[in-house]
């Protein structure tokens, strides 16, 4: 087996194992029980980060973590990359729930403020260390949709699953976009390049 086989095969190995510990892919319909969540150490989350934060493949590095009630989404997406150093990453998928959402529609000047109970069903974008582009989309309690722009604000009701891919040899940046939309968006540079 070549060395590219061998990466190819221990990278799967390692989504395989990461699927199976966070319960990817499994129903969710209650809460495990108490015998079931016992069974667990006590420090069982510790151990799957430090066993499965990131790995890479050629081009990208995989980053999972999980956020809890009442942690910030935006706030939290943020200092993870900053303590990461995340010079070029996009969203892979995200889930988790909020009890508080704060997203800017389209063409709006202010974020738009809702309290309940949401299902995050998507979160898409790109993220870097010192600026981001995020949409967020929700399903409230009774099932309506509502989406935009993610803003400082939406809290964590359960947990939120984030998982994103650093892209590398490749470094984001928002700069002014004069001729087009008039807003600061994303430049893409080698990783090596000082911006010009």
């Amino acid at each position: 087996m070549n060395l590219t086989a061998k990466k190819a095969k221990l990278i799967l190995i390692n989504v395989a194992i990461l699927a199976l510990g966070l319960g990817v892919g499994a129903q969710q319909s209650a809460p495990q029980s108490p015998e079931k969540a016992s069974a667990r150490p006590a420090d069982w989350t510790r151990q799957m980060a430090a066993r499965h934060e990131a790995f890479e493949t050629e081009h990208m590095r995989i980053h999972v973590f999980r956020l809890r009630p009442g942690d910030d989404l935006l706030e939290s997406i943020r200092a993870y990359t900053s303590a990461h150093h995340l010079q070029a990453a996009v969203v892979l998928t995200a889930v988790g729930s909020l009890t508080r959402a704060s997203i800017r529609y389209a063409n709006q000047p202010d974020a738009s403020q809702s309290s309940g109970h949401f299902e995050i069903v998507s979160l898409v974008g790109t993220v870097e260390e010192g600026g981001e582009h995020l949409h967020l989309s929700l399903a409230a309690e009774n099932g309506t949709m509502i989406g935009g722009h993610l803003m400082p604000g939406c809290k964590i009701y359960t947990t939120g699953e984030i998982v994103l891919g650093e892209l590398q040899g490749a470094r984001f940046t928002r700069e002014l976009d004069k001729e087009g939309s008039g807003w600061e968006e994303l430049k893409v540079y080698p990783a090596a390049d000082e911006q010009k």
